[in-house]
C-alpha cells in the first residue's frame, strides 16, 4: 500500500533557534570581556606598557655593552701580546745587561787586587831631635872644610896644563843589578849628589832627611819594581853612605854601592849607551 505523502505543514525549521544560541553567546563573551575590562586597574596597564618599554631599552643597551666588550676584550688581547712582547725583550736585555755587570764587577775585583798589590809605599822620615840636629857651629866647621877642599881643587885644576884631560871615574854596570834601572847617588863628606837630576843636585847630609828631593826617590824606587839606588861611595863619604843607607833599609827601599876611587869626575856614559 503506498505510503501517504506529509504536507508542508508538517516541516520544522531549526534556523531561529540556532541564531538565538550564536546571538546569546555573542552577548556573553561581550559581558564577560567588559566586565574584565573594567575590573582591570589602568595604572597597572600603564606600568606594563612603561616596563616593557624599558626592558626593551635595557635589552637595546645590553646588546650595545655587548658589542663594546667585545671590542674591549680585543684590544686587552692585543695589548697582552705587546706587554709579553715587551716583557720578553725586557728579559733579553736583563739577561744581557747582568752579564755585562758580572764582566764588569770581575774586571772591577781584578783592578782593586792589582791597585792592592801596587798599593803606593809613602814614605815618611822621622823627624830628627833636637839634640841631633845641626847648629850654626857645625855648619860654619863643615863650610870651612868645603872651602878648603875646594880651594885644593882649584889648586889642583891651576896646576893641570890640559884642563880637558881631567881624570874621570867610569861607572860600568855588571853583578846582578844590571835588571834594574839605577838611580845614582853619589856619597861625599857631609853631603850627597842626585845625579839622576840634571843639573845634579848636591844636599847636605844633615838636610837629606827632610829634602822634599831625595824623599821623591824613595818613594819613586819603593813603588816601582825595576827600580833601585846606587850609592856612589867616595872614600871620603862612608859617613854620607850609612846615613842615606839606613833611612832606605827602614823604608824598605832597594838599593846598592859601588865604590868610587879618587876624586875624579864620575862618568854614567855605560848606562847612557843604547
Amino acid at each position: 500500500m503506498a505510503r501517504a505523502r506529509r504536507t508542508e505543514d508538517d516541516d520544522v525549521s531549526l534556523f531561529p533557534f540556532l541564531s538565538v544560541i550564536a546571538a546569546v553567546i555573542g552577548v556573553l563573551t561581550l559581558m564577560i570581556a567588559a566586565v574584565t575590562l573594567g575590573q582591570m586597574n589602568q595604572d597597572d596597564v600603564k606600568e606594563a606598557v612603561k616596563n616593557a618599554i624599558a626592558m626593551e631599552d635595557i635589552q637595546q643597551q645590553t646588546a650595545a655593552s655587548e658589542t663594546e666588550l667585545q671590542a674591549l676584550k680585543l684590544q686587552l688581547d692585543q695589548k697582552q701580546a705587546e706587554l709579553l712582547n715587551s716583557a720578553n725583550a725586557r728579559e733579553t736585555e736583563l739577561v744581557k745587561t747582568r752579564s755585562e755587570l758580572d764582566s764588569l764587577l770581575k774586571q772591577l775585583a781584578k783592578e782593586q787586587q792589582r791597585v792592592a798589590e801596587q798599593k803606593e809605599t809613602t814614605i815618611v822620615i822621622p823627624e830628627v831631635p833636637q839634640n841631633q840636629r845641626e847648629t850654626i857651629d857645625d855648619m860654619q866647621t863643615q863650610l870651612k872644610d868645603i872651602q878648603q877642599r875646594l880651594a885644593l881643587l882649584q889648586k889642583d885644576l891651576n896646576q893641570r896644563k890640559n884642563p880637558a884631560d881631567e881624570a874621570t871615574v867610569s861607572i860600568l854596570p855588571g853583578g846582578s843589578g844590571i835588571t834594574f834601572e839605577p838611580n845614582f847617588v853619589e856619597c861625599t863628606a857631609g853631603a850627597i849628589v842626585l845625579h839622576h837630576q840634571q843639573p845634579p843636585l848636591r844636599i847636605r847630609l844633615n838636610e837629606v832627611a827632610a829634602n822634599k828631593a831625595f824623599v821623591a826617590l824613595l818613594n819613586k824606587v819603593a813603588n816601582a819594581k825595576q827600580q833601585s839606588i846606587i850609592f856612589l861611595v867616595r872614600s871620603d863619604g862612608l859617613q854620607s853612605y850609612r846615613t842615606v843607607r839606613g833611612l832606605c833599609q827602614a823604608n824598605n827601599v832597594r838599593n846598592g854601592k859601588l865604590p868610587v876611587v879618587g876624586n875624579g869626575r864620575l862618568d854614567f856614559s855605560h848606562f847612557t849607551k843604547k
